[in-house]
């Protein structure tokens, strides 16, 4: 969590955290007014890749065009949502990269498998 969401948020290793970050996706894409296109465009295009990945159509590269697609958003919209929308997949990436990879790379979680 980053400084100033007000949420800490405690998992233990049997939750898929690509699932988890195409979740906080979905809801800040939801959340966002639209009236900045870094951020209107950005959670959009996100939370599209994170879906692809989740449901096991994931490509080689989505993960650097996720990382991409973070760069043009912090910094750039007008309020912090954008910003904390990017900062959630970094982190996710940064701290999980290799469920990440796994998914792409199996067409499936083994989370899921296992539960």
């Amino acid at each position: 969590s980053m400084l100033g969401s007000g949420a800490v948020i405690v998992m233990d290793e049997s939750v898929c955290m690509v699932k988890v970050t195409y979740r906080a996706l979905k809801f800040f894409e939801h959340e966002s007014c639209g009236k900045c296109v870094p951020c209107r465009e950005g959670t959009d295009w996100l939370r599209k890749i994170l879906e692809r990945i989740e449901n096991g159509f994931g490509r080689e590269g989505d993960i650097e065009l996720l990382l991409d697609v973070v760069k043009v958003m912090i910094g750039r919209t007008f309020c912090p949502l954008g910003d904390g929308a990017a900062g959630v997949v970094t982190a996710m990436i940064k701290h999980f990269r290799n469920e990440f990879e796994e998914h792409i790379s199996t067409r499936k979680c083994k989370l899921s498998e296992a539960n």
